[in-house]
C-alpha cells in the first residue's frame, strides 16, 4: 500500500501497547464512521487509514485470535476501501480489498482446530472478496460507459 497512515513511532508504540492500540482502534473507527456520515470522504480517509492499520496490529499483538479481532479487521478494511472508492482511488480501493484477503489467508491455516473461527474466517474473507468483485465491476462498467460516449 503506498499510503502508511500510521508513523513508525507510533506503529511501534501501539505495537508494544495492546490496550492503546484496541483505544486507538476503537477511536479512529468511529471518528472516520463520523466523517463518511457526513459524507466528507477526504476528512474521513486519514482516520479510517489508521484503524485499518492499527486493527492489523491488534490482529498480529492478540495472544489468542477472536472473532472480534477478525471482523474488526475486516470492517476496517472495507470502510477504508469503499472511502477510496468514493475518492475516486479505485485502484487503492480494490488493492485494500486484496491485501486484507491475503492478511486473512494465514489466520484461516493457524486456526485449524477452531472451527468456529476458521468459519468467521471464511466468511470474513468471501466478504472482501465481494466487496471487490462489486467494486471492480463498478470501474468495468464505468469504462464500458466512458467508451459508449466517446
Amino acid at each position: 500500500m503506498s499510503h502508511n497512515f500510521l508513523c513508525p513511532n507510533h506503529r511501534q508504540w501501539l505495537a508494544t501497547n495492546p490496550l492503546a492500540a484496541y483505544t486507538h482502534l476503537r477511536e479512529t473507527q468511529d471518528t472516520g464512521q463520523y466523517y463518511r456520515d457526513q459524507g466528507a470522504w477526504q476528512q474521513a480517509l486519514p482516520f479510517l487509514g489508521c484503524a485499518y492499520e492499527t486493527a492489523e496490529i491488534v490482529l498480529v499483538q492478540a495472544e489468542k485470535l477472536t472473532s472480534t479481532n477478525v471482523v474488526d479487521f475486516t470492517a476496517t478494511a472495507v470502510l477504508l476501501a469503499d472511502t477510496l472508492h468514493k475518492l475516486s482511488q479505485k485502484t487503492m480501493s480494490l488493492a485494500i480489498y486484496e491485501q486484507a484477503q491475503l492478511r486473512l489467508k494465514p489466520e484461516l491455516v493457524l486456526s485449524y482446530q477452531q472451527p468456529q473461527l476458521q468459519r468467521c474466517i471464511i466468511d470474513c474473507i468471501k466478504s472482501l472478496a465481494l466487496g471487490a468483485g462489486f467494486h471492480n465491476q463498478m470501474m468495468q462498467g464505468q469504462i464500458k460507459e466512458e467508451h459508449c460516449i466517446h
